[in-house]
C-alpha cells in the first residue's frame, strides 16, 4: 500500500524539510514556541528547558506570553500551533524570526516583518473574505521565505536572500485600500451560471459506494474481530525510522543527513501511547496520557490547541478505529489509489475543535490503508498522512508492520522489526517527565 518508499523519503532532504527539521509534529523533534521561554532565563548548556505551567489554559496568548503584539487576543494554546504553521509555510526554523535564546527580543527584522504579514492576512480575510481563513502564509509563499512574484519553471527556484532589484515591479494602480466590496462575487444557491461559464458535461460511470458503517465493521473483522481485539491492551513495537538526523554531537555543524535511529512505541488501550526515538544528542520522547500531549528531549513543553488534537488522534490503541465515534458527517466518498491498491475514501469532520480528516480502507482486505489529518491553527492548516502496510499477525490480531508518515516538515518511514502484545505497561510512563527548574537568574552587572 505504500508509494514508492525511497524516493519519497528523499524529501525529507529537502530544503524546507532540513529548515524545520526541529520542528516536526508527532515525530522525533519539536518546535519553539514564540515566546515560549522568555519568562524564564535561558537554560544551562545541555539542560531541557522547562515546558509551559499548566497555567496556560484559559489565558490569552497577551496574558501567558511575553512582547505578543499583533495575536494578542487568541487563545494562549493557539500561539504555538500558529508558529508552526508559519514555519511551514515559510519553509524556515524558529531561528529565523527569533533569537531562540531570548524569544521576547525584537531585534530581527524578520519578525518585525512576520508581524506586518500576519495583520496583512488577518486584515484580507476579515475584510475581503467574510471572517473566513482565505488567505495564510502558503497562500503566497508556498515554501519558501521570500515569495517568487512569478511562476517558476523547474528546476528553478524562487528569490532564497535578499531581492534583487527589479523583481517586483511598481504597483499598476498604487494606494489601494480593503473594502469588503472586494469580495469575490457568491453564487447565489441554485441559481443557473452563465453559459459561457459553463464547462462541457462528461458523463462518469456510477460507482456505487458502501455504507461508511459497513467499511467500519468490515475494517474491525479484518483486524480479528471485537473479541480477539479486548484481549490485548498493550502493544509495544520496536523497529528503526529513517529520516533526517542533525550532525552528532561533538561534530562540526552541517546539513543533517538520513539516519535509522531505534524507535519503540508503547500504547495502552484506549488512548495511552509513548514513542522514543534514540538521537545522536540523546532521546526524544513523544506522549499522550489521555489527556495531556508532551515532549521531551533537546527541548521539552506541552502540545497546545491543533497540535494536541494531531497528537490525541495519534494516541489511539487501533488507528482509525475510533474516527466513526470522533467525527460527524462521516461518508465514503470515492475510491482512491493508495500505493498500489484501490481504497475506498471515509471523510469526515472532528467534533471536537476543527478538522477535516479523511481515512483510507482497502477495497479487497478491508484494512486501513491510510490516515489524513490537519494540524489545525488561527493562520492557517497543513495536512500529516499515515500510509499503513505490512499487517502481520500479532495474537490473534493484525498489526501494521509499516508506518509511512508524510509531513510538510518532513517524511519518516518507520518499520517495525517486533511488536508484542499485552506486555505489562505502568500507566507512569505515559505521564510528562518532571522539568528541571529553571536556573537562576544572572546577578546584576556590576556598576
Amino acid at each position: 500500500m505504500l508509494d514508492a518508499a525511497g524516493a519519497a523519503i528523499k524529501v525529507a532532504a529537502s530544503k524546507a524539510a532540513l529548515a524545520t527539521l526541529c520542528a516536526c509534529t508527532m515525530c522525533a523533534l519539536s518546535l519553539i514556541p514564540a515566546n515560549l521561554y522568555a519568562q524564564a532565563a535561558a537554560p544551562a548548556a545541555g539542560q531541557a528547558p522547562a515546558g509551559p505551567p499548566m497555567d496556560i489554559k484559559g489565558k490569552t496568548a497577551a496574558q501567558f506570553y511575553k512582547n505578543i503584539k499583533v495575536l494578542n487576543d487568541i487563545p494562549a494554546v493557539e500561539v504555538h500551533p500558529a508558529m508552526e504553521y508559519i514555519m511551514v509555510g515559510l519553509g524556515v526554523g524558529c531561528a529565523y524570526c527569533h533569537d531562540v535564546r531570548h524569544f521576547d527580543n525584537d531585534d530581527k527584522p524578520q519578525k518585525r516583518t512576520a508581524r506586518n504579514m500576519i495583520q496583512m492576512t488577518l486584515a484580507l480575510n476579515s475584510t475581503v473574505f467574510d471572517n473566513q481563513v482565505r488567505v495564510t502564509c502558503f497562500t503566497c509563499h508556498r515554501g519558501l521565505a521570500i515569495p517568487a512574484a512569478s511562476p517558476v519553471l523547474a528546476p528553478e527556484k524562487g528569490p532564497d536572500g535578499p531581492v534583487p532589484a527589479g523583481t517586483y515591479a511598481p504597483s499598476a494602480i498604487p494606494n489601494q485600500v480593503l473594502t469588503a466590496a472586494m469580495a469575490p462575487v457568491k453564487v447565489i444557491p441554485g441559481a443557473t451560471p452563465p453559459a459561457a461559464t459553463q464547462p462541457p458535461a462528461v458523463e462518469k460511470p456510477v460507482v456505487a459506494l458502501p455504507a461508511a458503517d459497513d467499511l467500519f465493521s468490515k475494517y474491525l473483522q479484518a483486524l480479528g474481530g471485537n473479541d480477539a481485539l479486548r484481549k490485548i491492551t498493550t502493544l509495544v513495537a520496536k523497529g528503526t525510522v529513517e529520516m533526517a538526523l542533525p550532525p552528532a554531537p561533538g561534530t562540526p555543524p552541517g546539513p543533517p543527513t538520513i539516519g535509522h535511529p531505534a524507535v519503540e512505541v508503547s500504547r495502552t488501550a484506549p488512548d495511552k501511547a509513548l514513542m522514543t526515538i534514540q538521537l545522536p544528542a540523546k532521546p526524544n520522547m513523544d506522549g499522550y496520557d489521555g489527556t495531556t500531549s508532551w515532549l521531551q528531549g533537546q527541548l521539552s513543553r506541552e502540545n497546545t490547541g491543533g497540535e494536541r488534537a494531531v497528537f490525541q488522534q495519534w494516541a489511539e490503541f487501533v488507528p482509525g478505529l475510533g474516527f466513526r465515534a470522533n467525527h460527524t458527517r462521516v461518508h465514503v466518498d470515492s475510491i482512491e489509489k493508495v500505493g498500489d491498491h484501490q481504497a475506498y475514501r471515509v471523510s469526515g469532520f472532528r467534533i471536537v475543535g476543527a478538522g477535516y480528516d479523511r481515512v483510507y480502507f482497502d477495497t479487497q482486505s478491508g484494512l486501513l490503508g491510510r490516515t489524513v489529518t490537519y494540524m489545525n491553527s488561527v493562520l492557517g492548516s497543513f495536512p500529516i498522512q499515515n500510509d499503513y502496510d505490512d499487517y502481520r499477525p500479532v495474537n490473534g490480531i493484525q498489526v501494521a508492520f509499516t508506518d509511512h508518515y508524510f509531513n510538510p516538515e518532513g517524511n519518516r518511514l518507520y518499520k517495525w522489526e517486533q511488536v508484542e502484545a499485552n506486555t505489562p505497561i505502568d500507566d507512569k510512563v505515559y505521564a510528562r517527565p518532571p522539568q528541571p527548574p529553571p536556573p537562576p537568574p544572572a546577578p546584576p552587572a556590576a556598576k
